[in-house]
Protein backbone atom coordinates (compact mmCIF):
# COMPACT_ATOMS: atom_id res chain seq x y z
CA UNK A 1 0.00 0.00 0.00
CA UNK A 2 1.37 3.39 -0.82
CA UNK A 3 0.68 6.86 0.70
CA UNK A 4 0.02 9.87 -0.97
CA UNK A 5 3.22 11.96 -0.88
CA UNK A 6 2.39 14.89 1.87
CA UNK A 7 3.20 18.54 0.96
CA UNK A 8 3.22 20.86 4.02
CA UNK A 9 3.92 24.29 1.98
CA UNK A 10 1.28 23.37 -0.34
CA UNK A 11 -1.19 22.58 2.65
CA UNK A 12 -0.41 25.48 4.13
CA UNK A 13 -0.95 28.16 1.70
CA UNK A 14 -4.47 25.65 0.53
CA UNK A 15 -5.25 26.48 4.36
CA UNK A 16 -4.34 30.36 4.22
CA UNK A 17 -6.61 30.20 1.19
CA UNK A 18 -9.34 28.61 2.25
CA UNK A 19 -9.53 31.35 5.78
CA UNK A 20 -9.14 33.95 3.31
CA UNK A 21 -11.88 32.93 1.82
CA UNK A 22 -14.45 32.07 4.65
CA UNK A 23 -13.31 35.47 5.78
CA UNK A 24 -14.02 37.39 2.77
CA UNK A 25 -17.73 36.00 2.80
CA UNK A 26 -18.30 36.86 6.15
CA UNK A 27 -17.12 40.45 5.57
CA UNK A 28 -19.07 40.03 2.09
CA UNK A 29 -22.35 38.93 4.41
CA UNK A 30 -22.09 41.81 6.66
CA UNK A 31 -21.87 44.65 4.15
CA UNK A 32 -25.17 42.75 2.59
CA UNK A 33 -26.80 44.12 6.32
CA UNK A 34 -28.51 47.15 6.30
CA UNK A 35 -27.38 50.08 8.76
CA UNK A 36 -29.90 49.34 11.25
CA UNK A 37 -29.26 45.38 11.22
CA UNK A 38 -25.53 45.70 11.42
CA UNK A 39 -25.73 48.34 14.52
CA UNK A 40 -28.49 46.38 16.14
CA UNK A 41 -26.25 42.60 15.56
CA UNK A 42 -23.23 44.75 16.50
CA UNK A 43 -25.21 45.96 19.96
CA UNK A 44 -26.21 42.32 20.66
CA UNK A 45 -22.64 41.68 21.00
CA UNK A 46 -21.91 44.90 23.25
CA UNK A 47 -19.96 46.26 20.34
CA UNK A 48 -19.69 49.35 18.41
CA UNK A 49 -20.13 48.63 14.55
CA UNK A 50 -16.68 49.59 13.79
CA UNK A 51 -15.29 47.06 16.08
CA UNK A 52 -17.73 44.10 14.92
CA UNK A 53 -16.16 44.76 11.64
CA UNK A 54 -12.73 44.91 12.79
CA UNK A 55 -13.31 41.62 14.80
CA UNK A 56 -14.17 40.20 11.33
CA UNK A 57 -11.56 41.41 9.69
CA UNK A 58 -9.13 39.57 12.39
CA UNK A 59 -10.87 36.65 11.67
CA UNK A 60 -12.39 33.60 13.73
CA UNK A 61 -9.13 32.70 15.12
CA UNK A 62 -8.41 36.06 16.52
CA UNK A 63 -8.95 35.17 19.66
CA UNK A 64 -7.20 31.83 19.80
CA UNK A 65 -4.18 32.34 22.44
CA UNK A 66 -6.64 33.83 25.21
CA UNK A 67 -7.49 30.56 26.28
CA UNK A 68 -3.59 28.97 26.14
CA UNK A 69 -2.56 32.78 28.23
CA UNK A 70 -5.30 32.12 30.90
CA UNK A 71 -4.25 28.19 31.24
CA UNK A 72 -0.42 29.59 31.20
CA UNK A 73 -1.65 31.88 34.09
CA UNK A 74 -3.58 28.90 35.78
CA UNK A 75 -7.17 30.19 35.19
CA UNK A 76 -9.95 27.95 34.26
CA UNK A 77 -11.19 29.54 31.12
CA UNK A 78 -14.81 27.71 31.92
CA UNK A 79 -14.99 28.87 35.58
CA UNK A 80 -14.62 32.61 34.06
CA UNK A 81 -17.01 32.00 31.31
CA UNK A 82 -19.54 30.72 33.87
CA UNK A 83 -18.77 33.61 36.46
CA UNK A 84 -18.47 36.46 33.95
CA UNK A 85 -19.31 36.19 30.77
CA UNK A 86 -19.34 39.41 29.78
CA UNK A 87 -15.54 39.98 30.76
CA UNK A 88 -14.63 36.63 29.08
CA UNK A 89 -16.15 38.29 26.04
CA UNK A 90 -14.44 41.67 26.53
CA UNK A 91 -11.24 39.91 26.79
CA UNK A 92 -11.46 37.85 23.48
CA UNK A 93 -12.11 41.10 22.25
CA UNK A 94 -9.03 42.48 23.26
CA UNK A 95 -7.18 39.95 22.45
CA UNK A 96 -8.58 39.37 18.77
CA UNK A 97 -7.34 43.28 18.51
CA UNK A 98 -4.34 42.94 19.82
CA UNK A 99 -0.89 43.51 17.86
CA UNK A 100 1.26 41.71 19.92
CA UNK A 101 0.70 38.14 18.57
CA UNK A 102 4.28 37.66 17.71
CA UNK A 103 5.41 38.23 21.39
CA UNK A 104 2.28 36.12 23.22
CA UNK A 105 3.24 33.20 20.36
CA UNK A 106 6.79 33.64 21.46
CA UNK A 107 5.84 33.55 24.87
CA UNK A 108 3.41 30.92 25.20
CA UNK A 109 5.97 28.34 23.27
CA UNK A 110 8.25 29.31 25.56
CA UNK A 111 6.61 28.71 28.86
CA UNK A 112 7.62 32.55 30.07
CA UNK A 113 4.01 34.28 29.19
CA UNK A 114 3.20 34.19 32.85
CA UNK A 115 6.33 35.58 34.11
CA UNK A 116 5.95 38.29 30.78
CA UNK A 117 2.20 38.87 29.81
CA UNK A 118 2.41 42.43 31.20
CA UNK A 119 4.74 43.51 29.21
CA UNK A 120 2.46 42.70 26.11
CA UNK A 121 -0.85 41.43 26.59
CA UNK A 122 -3.84 43.36 26.10
CA UNK A 123 -5.97 41.84 29.24
CA UNK A 124 -2.64 42.15 31.42
CA UNK A 125 -5.19 44.39 33.97
CA UNK A 126 -7.64 42.36 33.75
CA UNK A 127 -5.51 38.80 33.92
CA UNK A 128 -3.42 41.03 36.81
CA UNK A 129 -6.32 41.90 39.02
CA UNK A 130 -7.70 38.13 38.52
CA UNK A 131 -4.47 36.94 39.81
CA UNK A 132 -4.22 39.39 42.79
CA UNK A 133 -7.72 38.27 44.16
CA UNK A 134 -6.60 34.91 43.79
CA UNK A 135 -3.65 35.51 45.49
CA UNK A 136 -5.98 36.90 48.77
CA UNK A 137 -8.12 33.98 48.38
CA UNK A 138 -10.43 35.83 46.74
CA UNK A 139 -13.00 32.39 45.12
CA UNK A 140 -15.46 34.79 43.24
CA UNK A 141 -12.90 37.14 41.66
CA UNK A 142 -15.85 38.82 40.13
CA UNK A 143 -19.90 38.86 41.02
CA UNK A 144 -21.73 35.93 39.57
CA UNK A 145 -24.79 36.15 37.02
CA UNK A 146 -26.57 34.80 40.07
CA UNK A 147 -24.44 35.65 42.96
CA UNK A 148 -27.05 33.79 45.43
CA UNK A 149 -27.03 30.60 44.15
CA UNK A 150 -23.43 30.41 42.74
CA UNK A 151 -21.30 29.94 46.06
CA UNK A 152 -17.63 30.04 45.76
CA UNK A 153 -15.59 29.16 42.61
CA UNK A 154 -12.42 29.24 42.09
CA UNK A 155 -10.87 30.25 38.82
CA UNK A 156 -7.75 28.11 38.86
CA UNK A 157 -7.77 25.64 36.68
Amino acid sequence: MTSAPSYPVVSYWLDRFSEWLKQSRQLHELGQLDRGEYSRMAHELGLAPSDLERLVRRGVDGAEELPQMLRALGFDETAINRIAPPLLMEMRHACTGCGHKNDCHAHLAAKTAAAHYEEFCANANDSTLMRARQDRGTHTPLPSADSRSAGPVSLIG
